[in-house]
């Protein structure tokens, strides 16, 4: 499953606005184009005010977006994601595609050493597949990044292939996922279930230590000598030492970068990002797939009504949620593939504008009627239950906005919060009407976790043949044409209301002005590597 992605900031899957580069993501603009030396010289402590524990810092087995950005300063991936979701070589230099689509030839990078001595090669590569697929491994994100593409072989010393039992288009970008962070074979046998706590990449920075709900210590890998060529940087990191400070209470994550214990905070509550913008440097990070959404559910009462599913969209007052819950600092989504992924498609934009009268419409054709105040049919009034993740401020506070929203259209909503386990039992059997989440992917293929049958997260609980047929169609499909497939899909998605678009995915940090450099890997994972402090 992809529940990193899933939650926003929470377990949420998979699970990656287009990840967006800041504008000194590269450092000094004379470094476009140019390869630049890190220093190797004592350099300086980095911390960062993080707002979620790890629930462990194994890729392979990982549910936590907020892991990510960690894991990507730790493990090198076989590719490189752009913020623009372009792959390009990291471990692997250069790579082949049979004309079938089938197999995947990889041309591995010489001299690369994992930080325990351990060499990089095909048999580590290799390796770590058979321990994504191993059923003991119980993997989640990784696994499905894989798709079809379960067997891994080594052809020479530093060739190797990944064979795939169908054609599958989105492979490229997702082996550049950090949940896809190539580990020590050596560190993968000696550590066993306690890999986690243990984590061994070729990365620019080495695990120190990992205090459960504490913080996370890394420091600057001296060796490191094979940074991909895109971030157009390369030898030992400028930064020391990097501590990510778990601090979940977000006005203690602010009062942390005033106080200066830490120079970067993420998760920033809209309110504080837009008034300390001019003491900080706001950067507000893209995170790729499926926005911040809610998917409802078409088989229990009253959500199984098309004409409630629509209502509910046109009822729904998108800018004022977001005003409520998160002072506006969002931009507004409207479709299932948010801007800046891959599939996203415009002229669905306003298929759902805020239109209470158009909603009162639809209700009143098929059989609704009010009954001091509420949308009544056969006696039963029009009640909804919405789930949110307590652990995640954020969620319930859009779940109580979008029940204000119905609440002034005549539908009755109660806000059911949850932690993490119980709400992932509650959606999985179909006991909520919808549910605030989030869901991070670099390919549009992350459709087929949300809508094909029996999938763990088609907590929409819809199946339509057109559609599963168009979503089949289109991880196989390649070049020219495969968006269009995506375009199809998502109208059928939001013909049906399967789904609410909320907002658009993004990390809002604030900076200390003396802080620079800070970039991401496509999906929007915060990669330090590329960072000084002045």
């Amino acid at each position: 499953m992809k529940l990193a992605i899933l939650n926003r900031k929470s377990a949420a899957v998979i699970g990656t606005a287009a990840a967006l580069l800041s504008v000194a993501a590269y450092g000094p603009a004379a470094h476009v184009g140019a390869t630049v030396r890190a220093s190797a010289s004592s350099g300086a402590d980095l911390t960062l005010g993080w707002a979620e524990p790890p629930d462990t810092l194994n890729p392979a087995t990982t549910g936590n977006r907020d892991v990510g950005p960690i894991d990507v300063n730790i493990f090198d991936t076989l590719v490189w994601d752009t913020p623009q979701l372009a792959p390009t070589p990291d471990l692997a230099t250069k790579w082949t595609i049979s004309p079938d689509g089938k197999t995947y030839t990889f041309t591995l990078r010489h001299g690369v050493k994992f930080q325990d001595g351990t060499p990089f090669n095909a048999a580590a590569v290799v390796s770590n597949i058979g321990y994504i697929t191993a059923k003991t491994t119980q993997s989640t994100i990784s696994l499905a990044l894989l798709g079809p593409c379960l067997t891994a072989k080594a052809i020479s010393t530093y060739t190797v292939t990944l064979s795939c039992t169908t054609a599958y288009a989105p492979l490229l970008t997702q082996l550049g996922e950090p949940y896809m962070g190539i580990q020590s074979p050596t560190a993968i046998t000696k550590y066993g279930k306690g890999l986690g706590n243990h984590p061994v990449g070729t990365g620019p920075f080495e695990f120190v230590s990992y205090v459960p709900n504490q913080s996370v210590v890394l420091k600057r890998n001296p060796a490191y000598e094979w940074a991909p060529p895109a971030v157009k940087t390369n030898g030992p990191s400028k930064i020391a030492k990097l501590t990510f400070d778990v601090i979940t209470n977000s006005q203690s994550r602010v009062g942390s970068l005033q106080s200066g214990q830490t120079q970067l905070i993420q998760e920033t509550p809209g309110i504080y990002y837009k008034s300390l913008a001019s003491q900080y440097t706001p950067m507000a990070v893209g995170i790729t797939g499926m926005g911040i959404f809610a998917p409802i559910n078409t088989q229990a009462w009253p959500t199984n009504d098309l004409a409630v599913r629509q209502a509910i969209l046109y009822s729904v007052n998108k800018t004022a949620v977001i005003k409520l819950a998160d002072d506006g600092a969002f931009p507004v989504d409207n479709t299932p593939l948010q801007k800046g992924t891959p599939g996203y498609d415009a002229s669905i934009e306003n298929m759902y504008p805020y239109d209470p009268a158009k909603a009162d419409k639809l209700l009143s054709a098929d059989g609704w009627k009010k009954v001091a105040g509420i949308w009544t049919k056969g006696g039963r009034q029009l009640a909804l239950k919405l789930t949110g993740v307590s652990t995640v401020p954020e969620y319930p506070l859009l779940a109580q906005a979008i029940q204000s929203s119905l609440a002034a259209n005549g539908m009755k909503a109660s806000v059911v919060q949850e932690a993490v386990p119980a709400w992932l039992a509650t959606n999985a059997a179909g006991q909520m009407s919808l549910t605030p989440l989030q869901y991070i992917a670099t390919d549009p293929d992350a459709l087929h976790l949300w809508f094909l049958p029996k999938q763990y997260y088609n907590w929409s609980k819809f199946t339509n043949s057109q559609l599963t047929g168009l979503i089949q169609k289109g991880q196989i499909t390649s070049g020219a044409g495969r968006l269009a497939i995506y375009d199809q899909a998502q109208k059928i998605i939001m013909q049906q209301a399967v789904e609410m678009p909320i907002h658009e995915n993004e990390d809002l940090l604030l900076l200390s002005k003396s802080l620079r450099g800070v970039s991401y890997s496509g999906g929007g994972f915060e990669y330090f590597y590329t960072a000084s402090i002045s």
